[in-house]
């Protein structure tokens, strides 16, 4: 008798801890959901910003850089923690935001150094918070 409640217990244990486990790491995973949204988007955008400037396409290109402006803008938004207490964080968004709210990043057709430059500026804060 001793033996069975005993594997009852050890069972009813191991069943309310690997609730509990679940709990905890579906919780972890939507905490990063609103940064993985952004980034994705950001990603996608740009990729359509350069190849609509590849192919001379400036109201595609233009219609992209407005939206990587608009996403720029939402990664303080996305990440308030982060844009707030970390400096470097901090500063690889404003590098970003100023990219893009070049004058002269609108002009058509587009140079690459502008697509590469906003590139670099995801690189390095990649480097820094992959």
């Amino acid at each position: 008798m001793k033996k069975i409640t005993l594997i009852v217990v050890v069972l009813m244990g191991m069943i309310i801890g690997a609730a509990i486990g679940t709990n905890i790491s579906r919780h972890f995973a939507r905490q990063h959901e609103k940064t993985t949204a952004v980034m994705v988007l950001l990603q996608l955008h740009h990729k359509q910003w350069e190849q609509a400037a590849g192919s001379k396409n400036c109201a595609g290109a233009d219609a992209q850089l407005r939206s990587l402006q608009f996403l720029a803008n939402e990664i303080s938004i996305a990440l308030p923690l982060a844009d707030q207490q970390d400096a470097v964080f901090h500063q690889h968004a404003k590098k970003m935001k100023d990219i893009l709210a070049t004058p002269g990043i609108i002009q058509c057709p587009i140079g690459t150094d502008s697509i590469k430059q906003v590139r670099d500026a995801c690189d390095e804060c990649h480097r820094e918070y992959r």
